[in-house]
């Protein structure tokens, strides 16, 4: 057999019951390949990709279904894309217009692509090719393939600047070349390399954003297989980096949900930065760790396993020409082999994870429970020194607030980079945080950098995250992303969920600003439903869930100042296309903006109050202002109260027991 797949694993397919899972997947695998192949050319008149983009996984499956079912018409659609390929020159190799060229070219993302579908084609169906086309097949793997993506790697790590999620990328289609083609010096460079890779990754995250720690993840989760397929022992391997992602992806997934009325079920979950709402992880990857992992990481190994179980509960739900670049994750053959061999699926309960968890790349998300939470929330607090960084957005003291299951208040995801929306998208106007002006014009955020080779220290420092009581506190200090001009930028979460949330922010500046809060609530079905009760005052309800969101105290240089109440709207994107007007982008009124803006002045203070509950339920849920300068939320039956104010410099908070608290953190 071939790098990719064993006699064993294609014996316990055809031995498998016909009701099963395994031979369920592989049914379904198979339509899709035979409806993927009908027409005699790689992009069918159904598909909205170019040919680089998709490739792979076109390879992959058939590939597969010509080996394990023995389909003649798919063998001769992929004996003819494979030569048609394998003959493109160089050029071609390196995929889309906006790659640039140079006199000594390195491979692009798409490179490494077009090298794993040629390398799926003769690994797997040899038998489709004379042995002067597999020749030529080898020769363009190494030539056309393996050397670009080698010459990559080497300039970024002789360079030392920067490096992401295309390190990984290029390093699968340069170490799987380099296995196919029995070469065993670039085997070694390729492990090395892997070891580099691994580097990149945090203790429980990924610097970039959950959607491209997948990208990552799983082109170096592939390699890993290859190489383990090839007699290379699995503790010489770095699978830890990866596998300790599982919780992070367990706490970002909400819930299934179909994207439009009558529709198939789509999973959500929290998607800072550039990443999908409807985020999950690539089952290949799920299933390489929930196999090779479960006796090293129980835990993340039954975490994948269950992640697996419940985000593809439909083998059929598409679309699957977006996989192997990560737009929509899918599954492809070595799900189907793996299956069998799972870990026992483990719940987040199961797995004993708490309800509240914290991340080093700066994200905390809590939620009141694991299953059917009535309310979650995803926090940007302040991280750590990053070794990795790429696809952020200005979004730094934001949050992202789920209510039941209504995404209430989002962040807006990522469409085609090429796109003026999707610039508007990554700013700090387009996320529920603050924005900062001077003289009307915007201090924007300092993206957020740094690397294993260019260390920068963190412009968001985490001041607090405890407990107390049944209260959540978290702090951050964002100051260090206005290059000065402003010396506080704290944010404060005070949480009592599911249903009572304080949003309180200080900022502090240098010479007169003025600060803008805005909130980003979801409308990308046209059903938010809006009650401005004051310029204060805000009730927003979907789905049969609502939120009152009211500022209910604002101070500018010591004096009280009700801020100005605006409106306008944005857009949210359900998953990221690489070509313009195409499904999952969001149109413009997808999400409705509220922005309360203040006047000038050198010190302000903002208190935001949340009451979360069903929409006829929190009408019962107040806000008062008492005497001695507390905010209160109060309960329908005033059983449950979260008071909060500022004084000398300190939060100070009080429950219905009349119990006071200082935080830890001074403003």
């Amino acid at each position: 057999m071939g790098i990719f797949i064993t006699e064993r694993e294609l014996a316990g397919l055809k031995n498998a019951p016909e009701g099963s899972r395994q031979r369920v997947f592989c049914r379904e695998l198979t339509e899709r390949t035979r409806r993927n192949t009908r027409e005699d050319a790689l992009v069918q008149s159904s598909d909205t990709q170019e040919w680089y983009h998709l490739c792979w996984e076109r390879f992959s499956d058939a590939s597969f279904v010509c080996m394990a079912e023995g389909d003649a018409a798919v063998g001769q659609w992929l004996y003819k894309r494979t030569m048609e390929i394998v003959r493109m020159d160089e050029d071609r190799w390196l995929g889309p217009w906006f790659r640039g060229r140079s006199a000594q070219p390195s491979g692009f993302l798409e490179t490494s692509h077009i090298t794993m579908a040629v390398c799926e084609a003769i690994a797997n169906c040899p038998f489709l090719f004379t042995d002067d086309e597999k020749q030529e097949i080898l020769t363009a793997i190494r030539e056309k393939g393996m050397k670009l993506c080698e010459r990559y790697c080497e300039a970024i790590e002789k360079g030392q600047d920067t490096i992401n999620n295309w390190f990984m990328v290029l390093l699968n289609g340069f170490g799987t070349a380099a296995v196919l083609l029995g070469d065993e010096e670039r085997i070694r460079k390729a492990r090395h390399w892997a070891r580099l890779a691994g580097i990149l990754y945090n203790r429980n995250d990924y610097g970039e954003s959950v959607q491209y720690s997948n990208y990552a993840s799983l082109h170096l989760a592939h390699l890993n297989e290859v190489l383990i397929r090839s007699g290379c022992a699995q503790e010489e391997l770095d699978l830890d980096c990866y596998t300790r992602l599982m919780e992070w992806y367990a706490a970002s997934f909400l819930y299934n949900k179909p994207l439009a009325e009558g529709g198939e079920r789509y999973p959500r979950s929290f998607n800072f930065g550039d990443s999908a709402a409807i985020f999950r992880p690539t089952a290949d990857l799920l299933a390489h760790i929930a196999v090779r992992c479960k006796d090293s990481s129980p835990r993340q190994a039954g975490l994948a396993a269950w992640m697996f179980e419940t985000m593809y509960e439909n083998p059929a739900l598409g679309p699957d020409e977006l996989a192997t670049f990560g737009f929509f994750n899918q599954y492809q053959y070595h799900t189907i082999l793996m299956l069998p061999d799972m870990a026992v699926p483990l719940s987040p309960i199961e797995a004993g994870l708490p309800e509240t968890l914290s991340f080093e790349g700066g994200q905390i998300i809590s939620r009141d429970r694991w299953e059917n939470a009535d309310a979650a929330i995803a926090i940007q607090a302040g991280y750590g020194l990053l070794n990795v960084n790429s696809h952020r957005h200005h979004d730094q003291n934001s949050f992202q607030l789920a209510i039941g299951n209504e995404r209430m208040l989002i962040d807006p995801g990522h469409c085609c980079y090429r796109l003026q929306t999707q610039r508007e998208s990554a700013s700090e106007m387009a996320h529920n945080t603050i924005s900062v002006k001077k003289k009307g014009q915007l201090l924007e955020q300092k993206a957020v950098g740094g690397n294993i080779f260019r260390r920068e220290d963190a412009g968001n420092r985490l001041l607090c995250s405890y407990f107390w009581k049944h209260v959540q506190i978290v702090g951050s200090d964002a100051s260090g992303l206005y290059a000065g001009a402003v010396e506080k930028a704290v944010r404060y979460w005070v949480m009592d969920l599911p249903h009572m949330m304080f949003v309180i922010d200080v900022i502090s500046a240098k010479e007169e600003v003025s600060v803008c809060a805005h909130f980003c609530a979801n409308n990308r079905d046209g059903r938010l439903q809006v009650h401005q009760a004051t310029e204060q005052r805000l009730v927003l309800r979907r789905g049969g869930r609502a939120l009152k969101l009211f500022e209910a105290y604002a101070e500018t240089d010591g004096k009280e100042t009700a801020s100005k109440l605006s409106f306008n709207w944005t857009a949210m994107h359900d998953y990221y296309h690489p070509l313009p007007n195409q499904a999952g982008q969001g149109k413009e009124g997808s999400v409705c903006r509220y922005l309360w803006e203040g006047p000038e002045g050198k010190e302000h203070v903002r208190i935001h109050t949340f009451l979360m509950d069903e929409s006829e339920a929190v009408k019962g849920w107040h806000v008062y202002h008492m005497e001695d300068g507390y905010v209160r939320m109060e309960s329908p039956d005033k059983k449950r109260i979260l008071e909060a104010k500022l004084e000398d410099g300190c939060l100070l908070l009080r429950d219905e027991t009349g119990e006071c608290h200082k935080t830890e953190a001074l403003v």
